[in-house]
Formats: structure tokens, C-alpha cells, sequence
């Protein structure tokens, strides 16, 4: 009796990922309208890129990942009517000297903003990385329950990188039947609040 080891590659493994592959594709053919509004697009940038599922630097989730998470949330929140909140991050450098020009978010800022952001935000709230310099958190609470997660985020000493980047919040609450592109623009149309 011939034994294969459980690591080997064999016809039903590579059939298996063909399909995992295949089912990949096609949601990010799915999402590329999204993906266009999400990503950061600009000069080409290191800073940004992604799987389709994890931001390649911080292993958030990715904006494709996250427009899926979204769909999937307003579903369930059409069904059951419970509700969710998002809440839109921005994270720039500290104007502490004043300088000419615009001071740039390094890599080591982004992963311990990243981080930071992971240790004060629950394991079931989805944490999107969608620019270089912005996240988004779906939480499935309403805004006034939500307001005291922002407070946490607006005064975290943690998640300003020793006070070296400053920190800008809005939150939406999501209206029973509107759709995606709908919750986002209104997010995005909301003022930020700054610590």
C-alpha cells in the first residue's frame, strides 16, 4: 500500500487551487470598480500593495478584501437589521517644525500605526488598510456606541507613534438599504475629527 505524504502535490491539490485561484479572480473582477475608488493611486508607490486579501506591509485587510467584508455585512444587516458603523482613520506626520515641504509617512510609521490600531480594535471588526496613510473599520455597533472606539483612537498615545503622527477620525452608521458605494461616499464626505 503506496502512502503520500499530506505535504505532497497531487492531482486533486492542483485542481483545488486552480478553483481557489479561479474563485479569487473572479472576486477581484468583481471589485475592481471598488478597487480603483479605494487604492491610493498616484506616483507609482511602494507603500500600497496588496493580495487582494491582506495589505502586503501590515497584513490589514485589503481594499478588495474589505468592499467583500462590506457587501457581506449589509446583507446580513438587511436580514437580521442589526446594525454596523464604519469609521475612516487618516494618519499623517506631526506639523511639530514648521518645514516647507510635507512631511512623508515612512514604512516603520505605517507598521507601527498598523499595529497599534490591531491591539485597540477588536478581533471581529475588519481592519482595512485602503491608501497609504488611511484605514477603515467596519464594526458591527452603532455610532454612539462607536463614539467611545474613536475616543480610544483620538487619544492612544500608542497609535500617534510617540506623538510623531496625528490622528483624524469620521464614522458613518449604516442606513437600512443602502448599498456600498453609498456608505462610503457619505464616509467620506463626513468632517474628521482630530485630537
Amino acid at each position: 500500500m503506496s502512502h503520500t505524504p499530506s505535504n505532497a502535490i497531487t492531482a486533486d491539490s492542483k485542481i483545488n487551487r486552480a478553483a481557489t485561484s479561479a474563485r479569487a479572480l473572479a472576486a477581484l473582477a468583481g471589485s475592481c470598480f471598488m478597487e480603483e475608488r479605494l487604492t491610493y493611486r498616484g506616483l507609482e508607490n511602494t507603500l500600497f500593495s496588496h493580495d487582494g486579501i491582506h495589505d502586503s506591509q501590515t497584513h490589514l485587510a485589503a481594499p478588495t478584501y474589505f468592499y467583500q467584508q462590506l457587501k457581506q455585512e449589509i446583507a446580513l444587516s438587511d436580514r437580521t437589521g442589526e446594525m454596523f458603523s464604519l469609521i475612516r482613520v487618516i494618519f499623517n506626520r506631526s506639523n511639530s517644525e514648521s518645514r516647507s515641504e510635507e512631511p512623508k509617512i515612512g514604512a516603520a510609521d505605517i507598521l507601527y500605526f498598523s499595529e497599534a490600531l490591531k491591539d485597540l480594535t477588536r478581533k471581529q471588526d475588519c481592519v482595512a488598510r485602503v491608501g497609504v496613510n488611511e484605514c477603515v473599520i467596519l464594526v458591527r455597533a452603532r455610532a454612539r456606541n462607536v463614539e467611545v472606539l474613536i475616543s480610544r483612537l483620538l487619544h492612544s498615545h500608542k497609535l500617534t507613534v510617540e506623538n510623531t503622527l496625528e490622528i483624524s477620525c469620521a464614522t458613518v452608521e449604516f442606513a437600512p438599504g443602502e448599498k456600498a458605494l453609498a456608505i462610503l461616499n457619505r464616509l467620506d464626505a463626513m468632517s474628521l475629527s482630530t485630537r
